[in-house]
Parts: structure tokens; C-alpha cells; sequence
């Protein structure tokens, strides 16, 4: 059954110019594409060597141990792919100054294998603004851009102007495990940091240590303020808890008072 969920982003996929998708060697329409995007969800990266924008080798595997972000371009789009790279370069900026500036990596990767060569991606990174650190751009050649694209569950056509491809940003937990897609070129900011925050702090991470208790509170207390378009630390909470602590105490004080007064009359 087709999930509802996935029609606006389906529209928006399907207004681009969509009819059919593929990979190479693959045909697909926009829902099977987003079928196959989804399906990825959970699935451990295999190992994947590409060359970084100074054109030295790159293995996939060596931004295991934090969570990643990969989004895929081409660098000759002057459309979908710059105002994707910008909503992501916004949604870092939040999601750093919530998390923690090396709380987790970027990767930027050129599926046009003939000019997405290295000194292409340099370039794009500058005309894009983009100059943090923990954020690197790659290049592959056709092979290895197909096996990491189906392994991504990342699909692209090509067309008369150039490519049109499923708008999507992976994210990847520590392990190397695919944790959530990302749909659309310009996606609301919680939509990125939810998951980065659920793999930074550990959303279901035991309370076995200080550390662990303390990114526990951070979050449930790092919450995002639309009308800042920010992340800010909520002190609300230690505001409710410390009223339900009075209360308590308030309940138990006046309980043993009228205890201590009834034994007196006895």
C-alpha cells in the first residue's frame, strides 16, 4: 500500500520532471524511486573508495565512529542541486551550534562521474561558501558512483539539460548504518537536526555513565524555536520539575503536619 506520506514529496518529484527515474542500467518511476530510497533506511554502507577535493583517495569507511551527512549534486545544476546544498549548509550551521561543532562530518558527493572530478567539486564548494571544517567534497568514477548510489538508494536520470534525480540527503549513524532520508531540495531545518540530535546525544542510549545523563538532558532540553529559526537549551523543563518537586514536598509536609497534630490530640 502506497504510504500518504510520501505524496507531497512524490509532487514535488513528479513537477520536476520525474515521469521516470533511473540509475544506470535501472528504470524506475518517482514512487519506485522513493520505495527504493526508503528501503536503504538501516542498511550498513559497504565499503566505497572515492578521492576527496585535493584528488586524494578517500575511503567511505574512514568518517566512521560519528554521524554523517551525505548529500549528493552534480556541479553543473543551477537549480535543485546549489539550493540543496545551501539548506544543508543552513541546517549544519543549527545543528553544530545545538550539538557541538565536531559532533558529526559532511560529505558532498558529484554523481556526474565526467565533470564531477575533483577540481570541479573544489571549485563548487567555493562558489557554494562552503568552507568548514568536517565537511568534504568527493568524486568517483562511473562504477563506483553506481554500486555507492544503489547502496545509498539514490536514483538519477539523465536528461537533455543535464540530470534530474531523486532530492535527497542520507543520513548515517557512527556505524556506518543508513539512519533516515531526507527528502526535498529545501526541507524545513528539524528535519536534518532531528535525526543528527537522536544520534549525538542518544536517543535510546543507556544511562550508564555521567556523560550519557548529561546528553540525555541536553535532549530533551535542545529543543528548535521556530520564530529564531535557532536551537536553544530550554530551561522549562528544570522549571516543571522543580514545581513538581515543591509540590510533592509541599503534599508531604502538610501531611505530616496534620499527622503529628492528630497524634497530639490523642
Amino acid at each position: 500500500m502506497f504510504d500518504l506520506r510520501l505524496l507531497p514529496v512524490l509532487l514535488i518529484l513528479l513537477l520536476a520532471g520525474l515521469p521516470a527515474l533511473a540509475a544506470p542500467g535501472v528504470t524506475a518511476n518517482a514512487e519506485e524511486a522513493l520505495k527504493r530510497s526508503r528501503a536503504s533506511e538501516g542498511r550498513v554502507l559497504a565499503e566505497h573508495h572515492l578521492r576527496d577535493q585535493d584528488d586524494r583517495p578517500v575511503a567511505l569507511s574512514s568518517f566512521r565512529g560519528k554521524p554523517l551527512v551525505v548529500s549528493m549534486v552534480y556541479t553543473a545544476c543551477d537549480h535543485t542541486c546549489p539550493v540543496t546544498t545551501q539548506t544543508v549548509a543552513k541546517a549544519v550551521d543549527k545543528a553544530r551550534k545545538a550539538l557541538g561543532d565536531d559532533s558529526f562530518q559532511v560529505v558532498t558527493i558529484g554523481f556526474d562521474t565526467v565533470r564531477d572530478t575533483p577540481n570541479a567539486l573544489r571549485m563548487y564548494a567555493r562558489q557554494q561558501g562552503i568552507d568548514v571544517s568536517d565537511w568534504t567534497f568527493l568524486a568517483g568514477g562511473a562504477e563506483a558512483m553506481e554500486v555507492l548510489a544503489a547502496d545509498l538508494g539514490f536514483t538519477w536520470f539523465v536528461t537533455s539539460r543535464g540530470f534530474d534525480h531523486i532530492a535527497q540527503t542520507t543520513v548515517i549513524d557512527k556505524d556506518g548504518r543508513i539512519y533516515r532520508q531526507v527528502y526535498g531540495e529545501n526541507f524545513e531545518i528539524p528535519q536534518l537536526v532531528e535525526p543528527l540530535k537522536d544520534l549525538v546525544l542518544g536517543r535510546t542510549a543507556a544511562l550508564d555513565s555521567f556523560e550519557a545523563i548529561s546528553n540525555r538532558i541536553r535532549f530533551f532540553c535542545t529543543v528548535y524555536d521556530p520564530s529564531a529559526d535557532a536551537y536553544r537549551f530550554d530551561y522549562g523543563i528544570f522549571l516543571s520539575i522543580g514545581s513538581g518537586l515543591l509540590a510533592v514536598l509541599t503534599i508531604l509536609w502538610w501531611m505530616i503536619r496534620l499527622w503529628r497534630q492528630r497524634r497530639s490530640e490523642a
